[in-house]
């Protein structure tokens, strides 16, 4: 299989056809000024949509749920991994349940977690097999990501557990990305609002970060583990689960799935 790439690896790609398309654009401008602009706006705007991850440019994405209901949804990427038992404890302990993005490299690594979630009635979502980003990979490259989380998950937990809900890594998108995603029977999913628990600011940062965040139809974008560091726990984000839970009740907001929300 092809090796993932990288988030710089796919900047640096990006920035290179940039400064092609600008060079394009230059040679134009004296006896075509229109398609100059035009080249330069298409550039400008393609980058945008590819590294916004609510950008419907590259098709729709699921990034809210209704706002008419007292509802949110906790989400997780990246795992499973080495805080997801504790993740899973708290999360136990609150009697909520919640979505997690797992990677088919981690499902293969951890299969007792990924049957864990699924036998406590958490939503269990792709996230593609092995972190790469797919700004600059094909429909094959798409499908195949797909094809082989599909295959762990089955293998970890029984055929039918993993949902039909893909979120890009990073939440970044190519031209082909939707596509083959829809095509596999998939839709996209991005979140309302991430609270950089990546960075490990502290228990009661994170905890803080989502209060302020919670809000009817809120997706709540936060890690069980790191997508690029396998062995790399994410304890701060275990620790402010009952805060965020806590959080969650004072404003009168359920926390479920994402299908759950989406209903």
């Amino acid at each position: 299989m092809t090796q993932p790439m990288t988030k710089n690896q796919t900047i640096r790609r990006v920035v290179a056809i940039g400064m092609a398309l600008l060079a394009a654009a230059v040679t134009a401008w004296r006896r075509k000024p229109a398609l100059a602009a035009g080249i330069v706006g298409a550039g400008a705007l393609g980058a945008w949509a590819a590294f916004r991850p609510g950008s419907p440019m590259f098709g729709p994405v699921v990034s809210r749920g209704p706002g008419d209901r007292p509802r949110a949804a906790l989400t997780f990427d990246d795992g499973p991994g080495p805080s997801t038992p504790a993740i899973l404890d708290a999360l136990a302990d609150e009697g909520v349940h919640a979505t997690f993005f797992v990677l088919g490299r981690q499902a293969r690594r951890h299969p007792e977690l990924v049957r864990r979630m699924h036998d406590e009635g958490h939503q269990v979502a792709s996230h593609g097999y092995d972190h790469g980003i797919l700004v600059m990979r094909g429909p094959g490259h798409v499908r195949d990501q797909l094809t082989r989380t599909e295959d762990a998950v089955a293998d970890a937990a029984g055929p039918g557990v993993l949902t039909h809900v893909f979120r890009a890594p990073h939440g970044f998108r190519g031209p082909a990305t939707w596509g083959a995603a829809r095509s596999a029977g998939y839709r996209m999913a991005g979140w309302t609002k991430g609270v950089f628990d990546s960075a490990d600011p502290g228990p009661g940062v994170v905890a803080q970060r989502s209060a302020r965040a919670l809000a009817p139809g809120c997706i709540l974008l936060l890690h069980d583990a790191d997508g690029w560091n396998p062995d790399r726990p994410r304890s701060h984000t275990a620790a402010a689960i009952p805060g965020i839970c806590a959080a969650a009740r004072e404003k009168g907001l359920e926390l479920v799935t994402l299908d759950e929300l989406m209903e």
